[in-house]
């Protein structure tokens, strides 16, 4: 009978997800992995398979356990526009309190890491960035319907410009000595969106840590 594993699968992919988000993909040996996920490297090769392949295992469980969380967030109850900037914002304090190396955002990492020239790992982000374009839309339409947003707003194109402004705002931060600041081009691009002009009323902890 084959031996029963003795280890946590999510656990193991959760801390692989953290080495390759911290160091890259390049940087990232295969004796890293084993090293910080506490597997010896056959184990680590009989459950998961290769490096590319826990990689691709680590994506999914960012997108399962980081992106799935951003629409329920969003529509949880209150204002949708001030649970957007905390979403932004969030992301900012995060980025100052890892000074002096912020570490950004795994899915802009990856894709200035190894796109183009990977299928796999493409069609990976092209899912996670349509879940966050897809969160946000569902939490703009939800502002539309209480009247949060301007008249005749484009939701669609909105959507996509915040999901590029999250994208953008994390690769900024990761040379910007003071990530904070970047704040009031969150507000500038929410001002835009409101009907009532101030959009920061405190809002519940934002959903996901970038």
């Amino acid at each position: 009978m084959p031996r029963r594993r003795s280890f946590d699968e999510t656990d193991v992919v959760e801390r692989a997800m953290e080495i390759f988000w911290t160091q890259g993909y390049e940087a990232t040996s295969y004796t890293d992995l084993t090293a910080h996920v506490g597997l010896h490297p056959g184990s680590l090769y009989r459950a998961f398979g290769d490096k590319q392949a826990i990689f691709l295992r680590s994506l999914e469980h960012y997108r399962d356990s980081q992106t799935r969380t951003l629409a329920p967030f969003l529509l949880a109850g209150g204002p949708v526009l001030p649970r957007i900037r905390a979403v932004l914002v969030g992301y900012l304090d995060l980025a100052a309190r890892q000074q002096p190396a912020p570490r950004g955002c795994l899915i802009a990492n990856t894709a200035g890491e190894r796109l183009p020239g990977d299928a796999a790992v493409a069609a990976r982000l092209a899912e996670i960035l349509a879940l966050v374009e897809d969160g946000f839309l569902q939490g703009l339409r939800k502002a539309s319907q209480e009247g949060e947003v301007v008249p005749g707003l484009d939701l669609p194109a909105s959507a996509a410009m915040l999901t590029m402004l999250l994208e953008g705002l994390q690769v900024l931060v990761k040379s910007d000595p003071d990530p904070q600041r970047l704040a009031r081009a969150v507000d500038t691009a929410l001002a835009g969106l409101a009907a009532r002009p101030d959009v920061s009323a405190p809002a519940d902890e934002a959903a996901s840590s970038g």
